[in-house]
């Protein structure tokens, strides 16, 4: 019967051949199943890092709309009503802003700061809980009504609400969620479906070459992982100049307004006891182009666009922090 023998003895060379094809399947989808696992892992904690530096230039552009919003409120919008009443102000004494060693104020600049008050009166009116985190968002991000003419349009809350609602990076910074984008359920879907520890031949051979196929789609996943930290690294990159650029803002601001209050109280106080800036002393008069000179900072400063449409910094607001920090120290030189 050696034709029989021969038959048992090539089944089971075909089983052992199965065998060995399973056993080395099941090291594939080991294998891949690490590779997948060290994906998910990387990309988990790319997400939970990027999350982070997110949540931190959120609070900080939200610390900044806050900002913004009293500056106009208890700054410029005042600061406007009073300078209105005075009468005969003259912008030409060159020898008056020479002594006070300031930028110097024209008519025109203040039609400018009246308008971006007027602008912003709507907003105030409502209060800072009317503008929501989109508002806050636009606010901090653009300063004013009058800076969105090109982003958003609408009455002046819904314009700084939308100018959060337009811009994608806007929208991020103001409490919109991470979208992934990036999938890895070709690969987890293979390995999932697999049943391991085959032992005919057939079964293990077969087995063996979706093994491969997973093993091939955990390397894609590991790589698309490293292209997405990339992206995620740059994002976070992007994500800290925003956050920097407000806090350098905010600091300004917080000075300029250490110098502006008392100029804004003299200011009121001298339009009380009477507007006729030719009956001013010298000193009152130069009280008044101080507070002028200060409250054209501010405006230009509150209305400077942090980001552009497209969410990267701009180069008008760091001009912009440069010539206030120039005043600043024009100031506590004197």
């Amino acid at each position: 019967m050696p034709l029989p023998l021969l038959l048992v003895g090539a089944a089971v060379l075909a089983g052992g051949y199965g065998v060995k094809k399973g056993i080395d399947a099941k090291s594939d989808f080991d294998k891949a199943e690490s590779l997948n696992n060290q994906a998910r892992a990387s990309y988990d904690k790319g997400v939970e890092a990027l999350d982070s530096v997110r949540d931190k230039a959120q609070r900080t552009l939200t610390q900044l709309g806050k900002l913004k919003f009293k500056m106009y409120d208890t700054r410029l919008i005042p600061f406007v009503e009073a300078f209105s009443q005075i009468k005969n102000i003259d912008f030409q004494d060159d020898k008056l802003k020479e002594e006070f060693r300031l930028a110097g104020v024209s008519g025109t600049d203040l039609r400018a700061i009246e308008r971006s008050a007027i602008g912003m009166q709507e907003v105030v009116t409502g209060g800072v809980t009317a503008l929501g985190a989109g508002g806050l968002a636009g606010l901090a991000a653009y300063g004013g009504v009058g800076a969105l003419a090109s982003t958003a349009g609408g009455t002046a809350i819904a314009g700084l609400s939308g100018a959060a609602a337009t811009n994608a990076t806007l929208a991020w910074l103001g409490g919109g969620a991470l979208g992934s984008g990036f999938g890895m359920a070709g690969g987890a879907a293979v390995l999932g479906g697999i049943v391991t520890g085959p032992v005919l031949a057939v079964g293990g051979m077969m087995l063996a070459a979706k093994a491969e196929e997973a093993r091939l789609n955990a390397s894609a996943n590991a790589s698309n992982v490293r292209a997405a930290l990339e992206e995620m690294n740059t994002a976070a990159v992007a994500t800290l100049a925003i956050q920097k650029r407000i806090v350098e803002i905010m600091t300004v601001l917080n000075t300029l307004d250490e110098h502006f209050e008392p100029l804004l109280a003299g200011l009121q106080q001298r339009i009380a006891a009477g507007k006729n800036y030719n009956r001013y002393s010298h000193a009152d008069r130069t009280g008044v182009m101080m507070a002028a000179a200060l409250a054209k900072t501010i405006k230009n400063l509150l209305e400077a666009p942090v980001i552009d449409k497209n969410g990267a910094l701009t180069a008008t607001s760091r001009k912009v922090l440069e010539q206030a920090r120039a005043q600043l120290a024009q100031l506590e030189s004197q």
